[in-house]
């Protein structure tokens, strides 16, 4: 299997609800920074999109009610699992 489908089968996962929210927030850029190089010559549009938004959006995520009142940028699930859904829509495109 290619990087890329590998990449966008974690996210498809995580959008399905196989994969733990928080999980995922951790282990999809963990995994970009480990593929970069082989997802860059694989498909360096993919690669660009995915390393623009996606540590982002992940960084962002918060479980916590408390914690995201006092930083609006934290997202919630919904909001986390809306801005992942519209880069896997736009990566879905590069494949």
């Amino acid at each position: 299997m290619s990087v890329a489908n590998a990449l966008l089968n974690q996210i498809k996962s995580f959008l399905d609800g196989s994969t733990d929210p928080w999980e995922f927030s951790f282990d999809f850029p963990s995994e970009l920074v480990e593929t970069h190089e082989e997802l860059e010559k694989e498909n360096s549009r993919l690669c660009n999109l995915l390393n623009d938004d996606m540590p982002e959006i992940c960084s962002y995520f918060e479980p916590e009610e408390n914690a995201r009142s006092q930083m609006p940028e934290y997202l919630d699930e919904d909001q986390f699992k809306a801005k992942v859904t519209e880069v896997y829509m736009e990566a879905l495109r590069l494949v």
